[in-house]
């Protein structure tokens, strides 16, 4: 009777806590769609959904490359998914942000998955716009879908053109048919509430940043 019930609470503590066991890793070049992220664009495209990411791994971490004012970036999954969390907070839920995902459907090949992984470390840094998307015509920025697209054709599997005039709803629409239905992903919440200093702090950042880019595109939005 005694071993019985030691034997019950042993694995009562060797069994994973409800609601911390891992997910498995998403596939290698996963669409990660935003919804609720940004008025403008929706206002512009009539759409909820206003910002696309893609997602790879790299060795045991989960990194998402985006562009986003004012640069393309790479962020860890989780870091990525703590910024969106630190934005909910100040929303109700209807306006909360919403994380689609797409997977692709079949998973790409190692060597697709190569190309991908190539062109998008090298636009690591590449200036973030929205000129090519306004203007209709081609030029030295990116903006988010437009990564995406570029991104998709390295792979072999799409030969996208005129994706400079891409919106995120655009492109989710036409890679619907190439990917898994689509899955939310749970944003989640962050257990203790940041000291005061340290989100203004993150705010100030976020306004300069963007002050700094909106700033930039004026001026060369012109030329």
């Amino acid at each position: 009777m005694r071993w019985s019930y030691c034997v019950t609470l042993l694995a009562l503590f060797a069994a994973p806590a409800r609601g911390e066991e891992k997910r498995e890793a998403f596939p290698d070049g996963t669409l990660l769609f935003l919804e609720n992220c940004n008025s403008v664009v929706e206002w512009r495209s009539h759409s909820e959904v206003a910002h696309v990411a893609l997602l790879f791994a790299d060795g045991s971490e989960e990194w998402v490359y985006e562009a986003t004012p004012g640069k393309v970036r790479r962020v860890p999954l989780g870091d990525y998914l703590a910024e969106l969390s630190r934005l909910n907070r100040r929303r109700d839920d209807e306006q909360k942000i919403r994380v689609l995902a797409l997977h692709p459907k079949p998973a790409y090949a190692p060597a697709e998955i190569s190309k991908m992984r190539a062109y998008l470390d090298e636009q690591i840094g590449r200036r973030y716009s929205v000129k090519n998307y306004v203007r209709g015509k081609p030029y030295d920025g990116i903006h988010c879908a437009k990564l995406a697209a570029t991104t998709l054709n390295q792979s072999g599997r799409y030969a996208f053109s005129g994706y400079h005039k891409f919106t995120p709803q655009a492109l989710y629409e036409l890679v619907l048919a190439t990917h898994a239905p689509p899955e939310q992903l749970e944003i989640p919440q962050l257990a203790n509430k940041e000291p005061w200093w340290l989100r203004t702090h993150r705010r100030v950042i976020a306004w300069l940043t963007w002050c700094r880019w909106s700033s930039r595109e004026a001026w060369l939005f012109f030329w």
